[in-house]
């Protein structure tokens, strides 16, 4: 029996399934500024009131526009388990803002006209975006339900990360990829998966009797959405009660290895294989092999089942940050800060994609050309890039030739990406491209600069002085105890000093010379230029040195 109400519950549990996805948004949405949950009053109040509450077991809690506070909030709706975080504290990622990206167009796919950065974040409901350039954060912005703190689900992007996890298995030696999935998991002999390899597990090339159709009241996803449901079966289901459960009763329809077939189940198949190859279920492992080892800010956390399964195929939540240090970790082959975090023939072999004439057999018009390998989204471009990919527009977009990556958490009022693939897509190449004609180039304008020292004799008592270079010419900031107004202009690694004066406070002596130091540096024109952490160091025609750090 399948009531409404459960198949409404089951969507938002299979918030990882197809990239279709379930029809949630009205025939005209609310805008991204209307619909934004404090705007909305949701869950406001002490309690909220009535009509503004939101509870798992109601039908429509993962439909839009409920879905904008929803996303960053399963851990207080449904259980969960954690991606343990490490102990000695964040690893800090520089921050050279460049104010121009919000600027940069570009032609969303089949429309007339421009969009910039900036209108494309509001037209896709984005609740967050960063942009990672040389392992710099030049690009951060928050909306909706998030800031730098909050954790947001990851959806599909989830598949991923344990695609991910399965290449380094096989990358150590650990799984062998051409072994069949029953030989590993004997639970599984007499399913569908019982004859696949572990590669076309991988790949998603196996050939299984299993819809993931919405629009179907009878499809295969509702049995499996209930099937991980922690909470009680409705009335009269008698079916799997768990992932596990789940797996071992699906079908073979076809031949495995012929055509791409993007199905959840293949990557909980894949979670059940790593848990049972390392002796760690997936989030136990990630956080001992990545999350503990590459400075997250923040425990993360997966949903689970009713006992205790992690959701491998939709399941993780983490914060904005933490996903762009995933990104970097894989951008730069597994290394993190000069550790080999994790093998470079994991990384190798997801770049290098599968068969593009496979993908092509799945449909996918927005994506010619492109294949899929280690659960990731591989384009073939000229760039290499390649992606992580989730519901309502969840991204982690790599382009090695631009030494870029590219975060975003979103709201999406339709679930499939190919509702914002049209200007998600051409959006990412724009940025690339403009940040590899700028490549090299220190950004001054953005947030404040703070200087750790000035002529080599450091800052006295971590006084508060500061640098910030607007972007219209203006320059601010504190010179230590008087305030710092003036202007500049910056050209070929100089900058143009205009005339500064401070405001005319009282110093202590000490201070007071450490503050005429500093002015008289700034007296004339300076060149400037960025070390390898992201320090700006200014020098003067004497040698004299300025340095300061974002943090």
């Amino acid at each position: 029996m399948k009531t409404r109400f459960f198949m409404m519950l089951a969507a938002g549990l299979a918030t990882g399934l197809a990239g279709a996805g379930m029809a949630t948004a009205q025939n005209a949405p609310l805008s991204a500024a209307n619909s934004e949950p404090e705007t909305l009053e949701w869950m406001q109040g002490f309690p909220p009131p009535d009509d503004r509450i939101i509870r798992f077991t109601d039908p429509d809690y993962f439909a839009f526009p409920k879905l904008r506070w929803t996303v960053c909030h399963f851990r207080e709706l449904m259980p969960t388990t954690a991606v343990r975080a490490g102990s000695d504290g964040a690893d800090a990622l520089p921050v050279a803002l460049d104010p121009g990206l919000d600027d940069v167009a570009f032609t969303p796919i089949g429309r007339d006209g421009t969009m910039t950065w900036g209108e494309a974040f509001e037209a896709n409901h984005t609740d967050a975006v960063l942009v990672l350039h040389e392992g710099r954060i030049v690009y951060e912005r928050y909306d909706g339900c998030m800031d730098e703190h909050a954790l947001h689900g990851a959806m599909s992007v989830t598949k991923s990360i344990t695609g991910l996890i399965g290449e380094v298995l096989v990358a150590e030696g650990k799984i062998e990829e051409t072994a069949l999935m029953g030989d590993l998991i004997p639970e599984l002999a007499d399913s569908a998966f019982g004859d696949a390899t572990v590669r076309q597990v991988l790949e998603m090339t196996t050939a299984l009797d299993y819809s993931e159709d919405y629009a179907d009241p009878d499809a295969d996803v509702w049995t499996y959405a209930q099937a991980g449901s922690p909470l009680p079966p409705p009335e009269g289901y008698e079916g799997p009660r768990s992932y596990f459960g789940f797996l071992q009763t699906v079908g073979k329809a076809g031949t495995h290895g012929e055509a791409f077939g993007y199905r959840t189940i293949n990557t909980d198949a894949l979670g059940w294989l790593i848990a049972r190859t390392t002796g760690l279920n997936v989030a136990d492992w990630l956080s001992r092999n990545v999350w503990t080892r590459i400075g997250a800010e923040r425990e993360a956390f997966y949903t689970v089942d009713s006992i205790g399964t992690p959701f491998a195929g939709g399941g993780f939540n983490a914060t904005l940050r933490d996903m762009g240090r995933l990104g970097q970790l894989i951008l730069d082959e597994g290394e993190w800060r000069g550790e080999q975090v994790l093998p470079r023939a994991a990384i190798a072999r997801i770049r290098e994609g599968g068969d593009p004439e496979t993908f092509a057999r799945a449909g996918y018009d927005l994506l010619p050309g492109w294949s899929y390998r280690g659960m990731w989204w591989v384009s073939h471009d000229a760039h290499g890039a390649f992606a992580a990919r989730g519901v309502h527009g969840q991204t982690i977009w790599i382009d090695p030739a631009a030494d870029m990556v590219i975060v975003r958490f979103a709201s999406n009022p339709v679930a499939g990406n190919a509702a914002n693939d049209p200007t998600s897509l051409p959006a990412y190449r724009a940025i690339a491209d403009h940040l590899m004609q700028h490549k090299g180039a220190p950004r001054l304008e953005g947030r404040e600069w703070l200087i750790e020292d000035i002529d080599g004799r450091g800052v006295l008592d971590n006084s508060p002085a500061s640098l910030t270079f607007g972007p219209d010419g203006r320059l601010s900031g504190n010179a230590t105890c008087n305030l710092i107004v003036g202007s500049y202009d910056s050209a070929d690694g100089v900058i143009s000093l205009g005339p500064v004066g401070t405001t005319m406070m009282a110093c202590p002596e000490a201070l007071g010379e450490q503050e005429r130091r500093l002015l008289d540096i700034l007296g004339g024109d300076v060149s400037f230029s960025m070390t390898d952490t992201g320090a700006l160091v200014l020098e003067d025609g004497n040698g004299r040195t300025i340095t300061a750090r974002r943090r």
